[in-house]
């Protein structure tokens, strides 16, 4: 039986507890460095594993799935996204994502295309004015107009900053929770839990007023809501409840245009750092589509875009670790685990893991080619997450970011900023860059 290795405590009480809630990214990148691909925390109060090893990915998400349960921070984050598909488990969440997968089947997704050009388009006009922007919060505004558009066919009736100012609140706020778990119960009027219940009770009822609004108005209507309504389960004909409807409606509100809009944000900023990667991207864009705006056929021929935003999602993934426990003791690739162990899946670190990734730190989408893929483990990449608990909207994800990218290359060109501050990752539930990106933006 292997042993994992044991960092050594940098406290005689907390142990590394601190050091790893100061700087997360830090902390797995050294100690990969040190000790390899899975270690144990030495934390206070937990046994916490982390592993950034394909086998041990594929062991936990995918082969014995069942040892491994979703940790409690998950239980965190349903005080914001109630019951939904990232959230919930067993019998519960099986049904429920049966009821939902098809909203993302392919048919689905031509009929959400034309929105995503739409809102897109839109958001380049707006620009047109501007030379210089604060590309995080437009990504921010452009993706939550998108899902706002494709999951209720309708525009928020309020200030787009209002809803990402509240998002914002609820995301660093439940990230604190999670990094640090001893602080005062939800329930206690501390300003911070008053500034989060405000900022939680804004963004739900948003989404209650559209679900209301839809059932008291029925009409035809070609958005997710309407699907996710429509649909029944095919083994008991049950449709979703209204309690499921508003926290599916939720995850999918704020889960799916936060990564996104991080996703892009990265992507356009290491294009701007690797003017030579921009231009083979500029010239597939060029040739592809001679102009016009993609449609789902030239889409699937933009095979370089694709590549571009699967390298940029390897360097910074948006969901930049997994957090499991373990059900029972178990042997994990040959480690003695013991039951209620903590496990941090490193995303981050295995997306850079030398073992799998020739010149991990180098921006090199042409690694994405088909025939690379192939000789990689196939767990050694994984920004959507893997095994059944693989996420629902990775098509809507993709084919979203590939509409945003295209249409503002066609447009416009754009430079990172002389004074831009520094850019840097900042890992909350998401990994976001910390001080946004200032880009100069003019006309192509």
């Amino acid at each position: 039986m292997k042993e994992v290795p044991l960092i050594p405590a940098d406290h005689w009480f907390f142990r590394n507890s601190l050091v790893l809630l100061k700087d997360p990214l830090a902390f797995v990148i050294s100690n990969f460095e040190e000790y390899g691909d899975i270690y144990n925390v030495n934390s206070t109060i937990f046994t916490i594993y982390i592993t950034a090893n394909p086998e041990h990915i594929q062991e936990i998400l995918v082969t014995n799935k069942k040892n491994y349960p979703k940790s409690d921070d998950y239980k965190v984050l349903k005080h914001s996204l109630g019951n939904g598909l990232l959230t919930s488990e067993g019998d519960f969440w099986k049904k429920q994502r049966r009821i939902i997968q098809p909203a993302f089947y392919k048919d689905s997704m031509n009929k959400l295309l034309d929105i995503m050009l739409a809102s897109t388009l839109k958001a380049v006009e707006a620009l047109k004015s501007k030379t210089q922007i604060e590309l995080t919060d437009e990504m921010h505004f452009l993706t939550l107009d998108i899902v706002t558009q494709c999951l209720f066919g309708t525009e928020l009736k309020t200030d787009s900053a209002k809803i990402q100012k509240a998002i914002t609140v609820e995301n660093e706020y439940l990230a604190g929770r999670i990094m640090k778990p001893l602080q005062a119960p939800f329930w206690v009027p501390t300003s911070k839990n008053r500034a989060y219940r405000k900022a939680r009770s804004y963004s739900s009822s948003l989404i209650l007023d559209i679900i209301k609004e839809r059932q008291e108005n029925p009409s035809e209507h070609h958005d997710l809501l309407s699907m996710l309504m429509g649909t029944e389960d095919a083994d008991t004909g049950e449709k979703m409840s209204n309690q499921q409807l508003k926290d599916e409606s939720i995850t999918i509100f704020v889960a799916g245009h936060e990564t996104t809009a991080n996703a892009l944000s990265w992507t356009f900023y290491l294009l701007s750092q690797h003017p030579e990667k921009l231009q083979l991207l500029q010239n597939e864009i060029d040739r592809v589509l001679q102009g016009s705006p993609p449609d789902f056929k030239s889409l699937r021929a933009l095979h370089y875009t694709q590549m571009v935003l699967e390298e940029s999602m390897r360097l910074y993934p948006p969901a930049w670790t997994i957090g499991r426990k373990v059900g029972c003791d178990t042997n994990m690739n040959g480690y003695e685990i013991k039951k209620d162990s903590r496990l941090i899946l490193d995303v981050f670190t295995l997306h850079r893991h030398p073992d799998h990734w020739e010149n991990p730190m180098a921006f090199e989408p042409e690694r994405f080619e088909p025939e690379q893929k192939k000789q990689r483990h196939k767990y050694a990449y994984i920004p959507f997450g893997a095994g059944q608990r693989m996420c629902v909207g990775n098509s809507f994800a993709m084919m979203e970011m590939q509409v945003v990218l295209v249409l503002f290359l066609q447009h416009f060109k754009l430079t990172l900023a002389k004074d831009a501050p520094e850019v840097v990752p900042e890992p909350l539930i998401t990994l976001r860059p910390k001080n946004g990106i200032l880009m100069d933006i003019s006309a192509r």
